[in-house]
């Protein structure tokens, strides 16, 4: 009885975790995930996992759903002889993971045996303080990335007598860029977070404790750099249809499966006992198991129309507001304390997140946007120019973080979409965490990738900074200017709405904006 009672609470455990799900966006905002909070004592081996996004399961709407390396390791392992416990959840770091449900009960069932897979990095880098670590320093200095591994997991697992397995977070897709800096987590810092290399941590801590290492970093930087654009596209997960809409950081079926196939082979490699617990004769995944989501449901745009603006956001026509996009949940919209955009006089006072930067809503990432938004309607045909004086009452350092100038394809009225990746041009700041003078000015979402540009002469934007925003659409050709930086885009911004094209001001995540000067001009 006893025996059918483990087995009955040991599925109970593996089916939640299998259920386990995280709808977060690609830029690894923590939202509501699934915990477990209890794992059956049950005998046999079991390999837990911990980790970020690129290791968490998911239950994604997406035309290819992310799913972490987690995910696939059972499928290469024979299950009569060991479990897999992913443990892992999407927008941790290994410091925020410690607050989870699923820290203590790993603590409180990992034991002599067990394999502990170690998966973070991607989350550690954030400038954040519920997340960041330090990737400079020993194993012995508080708050670096090396001693939280060590402390909270290599040596949990070595005291238990278990076996810690590292790995390096794997590489960035960087579409037409080198693989360096940021994209293989060699961060520059802020004078709040110091920057520094976070798998060179992993590799030095792994030698250090003599435990196994999967270098994933290397693996994939090699094997992206060898493939190119045009086929890394296939790793990774698709917000829609089209190879446009692909999150440079997620991982879909076939990447999380070639990369799951890596780390057991790689383990194998270094571990005998590991060896044992790996099925006969495996072969590397094939593209074959890359098949398009069958729930996935192509969008369907519908313009906007006046008669259908904000209730919640009141302005004085032809101008318009709205908050749409990835904000971080529906609920975010309607709270005053999150979102504002309110005409005064001649102004209009905007914030996106709490006015303090203590709360945060949107964003511009790789995967998604989510932004509030002060627009005008403009028919495609016409030319125009757009100015503002943006004055910064608050900014936040952090790389999801704008504001500015935006001319875009689309637009939603108040409607939370975690797939809104649309094209458009901008004059405005972004990457803010990035460094006092590498942020950038103007920017631009191409085919539903950000292209970004370098300030070259404007200081970074704290409290108080005014900067003169200037916008000019002449045919597909948009001249983009922030303070005395200039870009030139060419952007067919029809692809949605063949009709419109929709100009205006906006807010992304923790900014604290009044606008003045505002001018249209179409001709």
């Amino acid at each position: 009885m006893k025996k059918l009672l483990a087995a009955a609470l040991f599925a109970l455990a593996a089916f939640s975790l299998s259920a386990q799900t995280a709808s977060i966006a690609a830029n690894e905002k923590v939202e509501k995930v699934a915990t477990i909070s209890a794992i059956a004592n049950t005998k046999g081996t079991k390999i837990y996992v911990v980790g970020d996004s690129t290791f968490s399961p998911f239950d994604d709407p997406y035309y290819y759903p992310r799913f972490g390396i987690g995910t696939k390791l059972q499928g290469y392992l024979n299950e009569k002889k060991v479990e897999v416990i992913n443990l892992a959840m999407s927008g941790r770091s290994s410091k925020s993971f410690l607050t989870e449900p699923n820290y203590k009960a790993l603590v409180n069932s990992i034991k002599k045996g067990d394999y502990l897979v170690i998966g973070f990095g991607h989350n550690d880098e954030k400038t954040e303080e519920a997340r960041y670590t330090n990737p400079n320093g020993s194993k012995e200095t508080a708050g670096s990335f090396k001693n939280s591994l060590y402390v909270n997991y290599v040596k949990l697992a070595l005291d238990k007598k278990a076996t810690p397995i590292l790995c390096t977070p794997i590489v960035r897709r960087a579409p037409g860029k080198a693989y360096e800096g940021n994209y293989v987590h060699v961060t520059t810092g802020t004078s709040e977070f110091a920057g520094g290399d976070y798998p060179k941590a992993i590799r030095e801590l792994a030698a250090e404790c003599k435990v196994p290492l999967v270098d994933n970093t290397a693996y994939t930087k090699s094997l992206y750099e060898s493939l190119g654009d045009d086929k890394t596209v296939k790793f990774h997960a698709w917000l829609g249809h089209k190879p446009g809409s692909v999150d440079n950081t997620h991982l879909n079926t076939y990447g999380a499966s070639v990369l799951a196939y890596n780390v057991v082979q790689e383990v194998a490699k270094q571990n005998k006992d590991f060896s044992k617990l790996v099925k006969k004769d495996i072969k590397a995944p094939g593209e074959d198991v890359l098949v398009p989501n069958p729930s996935y449901v192509v969008p369907v745009y519908t313009e906007f129309s006046p008669a259908d603006k904000s209730t919640t956001f009141v302005t004085t026509a032809p101008w318009y507001g709205t908050v749409f996009g990835d904000m971080g949940g529906a609920e975010k919209i309607g709270d005053a304390d999150q979102y504002e955009i309110a005409e005064k006089g001649k102004t209009v006072m905007m914030h996106s997140g709490s006015t303090d930067g203590k709360k945060s809503a949107g964003k511009i990432a790789s995967g998604s946007d989510g932004l509030a938004f002060y627009f005008q309607q403009i028919p495609a045909d016409k030319n125009f120019t757009l100015k503002a004086t943006a004055t910064v009452k608050n900014a936040t350092k952090n790389n999801q973080v704008s504001f500015g100038l935006m001319v875009r394809d689309d637009v939603y009225i108040d409607k939370y979409d975690n797939q809104v990746k649309s094209d458009y041009v901008a004059a405005g700041v972004l990457g803010l965490a990035k460094g006092e003078d590498a942020f950038s000015s103007t920017f631009q979402r191409d085919g539903g990738s950000l292209k970004q540009t370098k300030v070259q002469n404007e200081k970074f934007p704290s409290a108080g900074t005014k900067v003169a925003l200037e916008i000019t659409k002449n045919g597909n050709t948009y001249t983009v200017k922030y303070g005395k930086d200039s870009a030139e885009y060419t952007a067919d911004l029809t692809e949605v709405d063949s009709k419109w094209v929709y100009a205006g001001l906006y807010t992304v995540r923790s900014a604290y904006i009044e606008y003045s000067d505002i001018s249209l001009q179409i001709k």
